[in-house]
């Protein structure tokens, strides 16, 4: 076919090789006569030839099916595969922050116990003081009268000595009280970052179990701890609450040991022991440690069965808390608690979130999560006492090496 335009001629147009026919008669089908009496031209298949196309048809079918469910599952599989590692990560986040709030709930906690401690020593500063200068003057007289010295010089000779007594210890309590003041004022910011800083811990560590059991549901395993990585710090343990918890059981168990039983059944109110604990409650505030550990060992507490003659790990103020709050600590469920932790059945997170939520609700003492956070407070010690260890050894075999070469 030749085309032109404009009497120029533009050469010849492509022309298709393969026609309608030619198409036809490639996937099998045959030029010949149909219809009735053979009278109309047009293409015809063999039965055989037909099956073959469906087949090769739905076998290409087939195929691209399959190819599209293999990428769909490649993409799930891979979004899955990437949920899990960040699940995982999340939790680990979750568990660290957790474990640094209750460190920085601890250091509150110990705020407001030395802001106490502080403010008896200047109390008792000054009542020495006071008590000082009366011995002082009954000495002095008794003295002069067994001595036969003249009563006048002698009071002339006590004033003298207890003014510059008072001098001096006008100075010492002076530079005491600038410290006594600091201490106070740290333990009243406390009492309210120490609640805060539990309420932060608690609201994060929900969320965290609320997100376990969404993976739960969807049918997830619990997230696995954060491995250490080779060359990462070695204070990073892999699940950061296990010392708290460790310590918490720990003396949870020895609790146990020395006060189920008789004592569960004979602490309460109108208990002649019971009240002097309550007594003793009230006026921890103004006593010392000596003087609270003193007033405890003079509680008959044999006589419920209690006695603390094997000892407790844990200081007189807590041991009087866990004491009065014997009949609400729900035993059973924190020794259920403790069995699915440690079976695995519960993860790290959602023990601790539960303990936090029982400590909040006033069913577990304050002292035993203190022991907790003092465990992992050892434990860390102890990784860090690791990590420069293996770091002085590190640098001693480099040290050799350069030597050798």
């Amino acid at each position: 076919l030749k085309l032109t335009w404009g009497g120029v001629s533009l050469g010849r147009a492509p022309v298709c090789r393969m026609s309608t026919p030619d198409l036809f008669q490639t996937v099998g089908f045959e030029k010949s006569k149909i219809g009735a009496n053979d009278t109309e031209l047009g293409y015809a298949i063999k039965r055989t030839r037909l099956i073959g196309l469906v087949v090769a048809t739905l076998g290409c079918l087939s195929f691209l099916a399959l190819l599209g469910v293999w990428s769909q599952f490649e993409i799930t599989l891979e979004k899955r595969i990437h949920h899990k590692k960040q699940r995982r990560e999340e939790h680990h986040a979750a568990s660290k922050l957790a474990e640094v709030g209750m460190q920085l709930w601890g250091e509150y906690r110990d705020d407001i116990k030395e802001s106490h401690q502080a403010q008896h020593l200047l109390k008792q500063l000054n009542s020495s003081n006071s008590e000082f200068q009366v011995k002082i003057t009954a000495a002095v007289d008794k003295t002069s009268k067994e001595l036969g010295l003249n009563s006048e010089k002698a009071k002339k000779l006590v004033d003298t000595v207890l003014n510059l007594v008072a001098d001096h210890q006008k100075s010492n309590v002076q530079n005491t009280k600038s410290l006594v003041d600091h201490l106070v004022e740290a333990g009243k910011r406390a009492v309210p970052l120490e609640k805060r800083a539990e309420h932060e811990v608690l609201k994060e560590v929900k969320e965290e179990k609320k997100a376990i059991q969404e993976d739960l549901e969807t049918g997830e395993a619990l997230p696995e701890p954060e491995p250490v990585a080779a060359g990462k710090n070695a204070t990073e343990a892999e699940d950061p609450l296990k010392s708290i918890l460790e310590g918490f059981f720990f003396i949870f168990n020895d609790y146990e040991r020395e006060f189920s039983g008789k004592p569960r059944e004979n602490m309460k109110a109108g208990n002649p022991a019971y009240d002097a604990l309550k007594v003793l409650s009230e006026e921890m505030d103004d006593l010392s440690d000596a003087e609270l550990a003193k007033k405890l060992d003079e509680v008959d507490l044999n006589s419920v069965g209690a006695g603390l003659g094997s000892g407790r790990i844990l200081p007189a103020a807590d041991i009087v808390e866990e004491l009065l709050m014997i009949r609400e600590i729900p035993h059973k469920q924190l020794k259920a608690l403790e069995k699915e932790w440690r079976d695995g059945t519960q993860d790290s997170v959602s023990v601790f979130g539960t303990l936090s939520q029982m400590h909040e609700d006033h069913q577990v003492p304050s002292g035993w999560l203190q022991r907790g956070v003092d465990e992992d407070e050892k434990a860390e010690t102890l990784r860090e006492e690791e990590e420069e260890k293996e770091e002085l050894e590190e640098a001693e075999k480099e040290e050799l090496t350069k030597d050798v070469a």
